[in-house]
């Protein structure tokens, strides 16, 4: 594996090809106050970018209800209980990546979500809260008690794509001149 520095890490990381910044980087925000989680942007980003059976459960680009949830089903909980204690030294993250801690003959530390978890992507998302757990006879649980927000969850275009690093075939691709990541 080449060492390249990771700015958000403050540290150089293990990464299986070498570094090789593009000229620009593309960046995307969404305004928060104005998404409805009508998944639109999740369906037309997926219709471009995949295409092959199975990649509609691919575990990237859509939008959740949180704090409570995940998708699907506490995928990115599960990662990080793999990587054990988050550890920060000042401003140098301390810990290992997903590249670092992968087992040995691995490129990359991941998680594959259970059959019934695909059943049921958004378990615990979009549940009443507060009055109106009450009035619809939901246990007290945490869930009844939760607050709800919008978080889309997007490509980032990484600088130092997991995805890029894990595929077996070589088919994503970092394009020099904006950043953007692409699926051949």
């Amino acid at each position: 594996m080449a060492k390249v520095f990771n700015w958000q890490l403050g540290r150089q990381m293990d990464y299986p090809y070498a570094g090789n910044r593009p000229k620009r980087q593309f960046c995307m925000i969404m305004d928060t106050n104005k998404c409805i989680a009508c998944q639109s942007c999740t369906i037309a980003c997926k219709s471009t970018w995949t295409w092959g059976d199975g990649q509609e459960y691919m575990l990237w680009n859509n939008i959740e209800t949180k704090p409570f949830g995940f998708y699907p089903t506490g995928w990115d909980v599960n990662i990080l209980d793999r990587l054990g204690p988050q550890k920060w030294d000042g401003h140098t993250y301390a810990g290992q990546t997903i590249f670092e801690a992968a087992p040995a003959g691995e490129r990359v530390l991941g998680w594959q979500p259970d059959q019934a978890d695909w059943n049921h992507p958004n378990l615990g998302e979009d549940e009443p809260t507060g009055d109106a757990a009450e009035t619809t006879h939901i246990p007290d649980t945490p869930h009844s008690m939760m607050w709800m927000f919008y978080l889309q969850r997007i490509c980032n275009h990484c600088t130092y794509p997991a995805c890029l690093a894990a595929c077996p075939r070589q088919a994503i691709y970092k394009r020099q001149e904006d950043g953007i990541v692409l699926i051949d």
